[in-house]
């Protein structure tokens, strides 16, 4: 019975030395928000709340103490594990009997990729010529080369996105202005101009954006259709010239209809959606502006 308490004592006093180490207690003081502490320790809105789940839907208090996420002790672990190497060019010396088949099971790829990256390798292979099983995956330098400065490379990587709760203040923000009228040059509640709008909805959270559409186009980070989120900004060419003077934000995404709130010429504040012919001819880019990592 001795041994067991003892067991049971050294887990609990190790839980709580590890415990101790993700996280660190904040007091809350007047005046202070959600949003207003993860932006100073630098953390998600959304592991805030995961740590202290009994806070969601209820008004802080003062005095009371939250748990935050220990960023240090969160960037050490994810330099221990981020041993993954980029994936790196790899060939095969053919052996005696071996065949396009057994070789493609062995490395857990196709043949007709070990076709593709072989086209002159004879159907008989021929002992000791070197096979290329994986190819090393171009640089964006590489292919700037070869296509030009203005190349667009799809991201294939998840690009990450922000808080759910940061999203949802901005959606619902500029909701409220559904129905305001069209004011050239106008930010405020009394007309907006499609950038206006925007400019506004992210001023909202202390995120100042260019205040124009084709400038607004150029911040963060361009990503596919596929990769859309809510939150996300969407940009159009309706000026006939091909240039982007026009800008929503994303509400919603249904399959692959994306639903977008903007300021139109003709109706004011309204929300539109991509599957409408006069938009999706016109549609330019996507652009994520939050949640993107800043390089060091």
């Amino acid at each position: 019975m001795n041994i067991y308490k003892l067991f049971t004592f050294l887990f609990l006093l190790t839980s709580s030395l590890i415990y101790s180490q993700t996280s660190i207690e904040h007091k809350i003081t007047k005046g202070e928000s959600i949003y207003a502490i993860a932006k100073k320790y630098d953390v998600k809105e959304a592991a805030i709340y995961e740590l202290n789940p009994n806070i969601k839907g209820k008004l802080l208090k003062l005095n009371a103490t939250l748990l935050i996420p220990n960023n240090k002790f969160t960037a050490e672990q994810k330099t221990a594990n981020n041993s993954k190497e980029v994936p790196q060019a790899q060939n095969h010396i053919i052996a005696s009997g071996e065949t396009l088949s057994k070789i493609s099971k062995k490395y857990g790829t196709s043949i007709n990729e070990l076709e593709r990256l072989n086209p002159t390798v004879p159907k008989k292979l021929p002992i000791g010529y070197s096979l290329i099983i994986r190819e090393e995956p171009p640089t964006i330098e590489a292919i700037t080369k070869e296509f030009g400065a203005n190349a667009i490379v799809e991201n294939t990587e998840e690009v990450e996105s922000a808080e759910p709760a940061k999203i949802q203040f901005l959606i619902d923000t500029a909701s409220k202005n559904l129905g305001t009228r069209y004011r050239s040059g106008g930010t405020t509640f009394s007309g907006f101009d499609c950038s206006g709008l925007i400019f506004n909805t992210f001023n909202q959270i202390d995120f100042t954006l260019p205040r124009s559409s084709n400038q607004q186009a150029k911040i963060g980070t361009k990503i596919q259709k596929s990769q859309a989120q809510k939150g996300d900004l969407i940009f159009f060419t309706t000026n006939g010239r091909g240039t982007i003077n026009h800008v929503g934000m994303i509400t919603e995404i249904i399959g692959d209809e994306i639903k977008f709130i903007h300021s139109s010429v003709h109706l004011g504040v309204i929300v539109s959606s991509i599957k409408e012919a006069y938009y999706s001819k016109r549609f330019k880019q996507i652009n994520r502006v939050l949640g993107i990592k800043e390089k060091d």
